[in-house]
């Protein structure tokens, strides 16, 4: 997985959830999203590279579950 495939699920959620606030930060080894979302800034870290077809998706529902919204049945992230 590249970084890019974790930043456009990233996106895609967000705009879904219609949350202008965020921005991507690199780290050393690391990314973060950083979003301002119902007056509170959250930041969830995901990795630059992952080696798991899982990893986009499970950012995604860190996210989710950071951002306090809840997901509805039968969706995925």
């Amino acid at each position: 997985m590249s970084s890019d495939d974790y930043v456009k699920r990233i996106e895609s959620f967000l705009d879904r959830h219609r949350i202008d606030g965020y921005r991507f930060e690199r780290r050393r080894k690391h990314r973060a999203v950083v979003v301002a979302h119902r007056g509170k800034v959250t930041t969830v870290i995901f990795p630059l590279t992952g080696s798991d077809i899982r990893g986009p998706r499970n950012a995604v529902a860190s996210l989710r579950r950071a951002l306090g919204l809840e997901m509805k049945k039968g969706s995925r992230s």
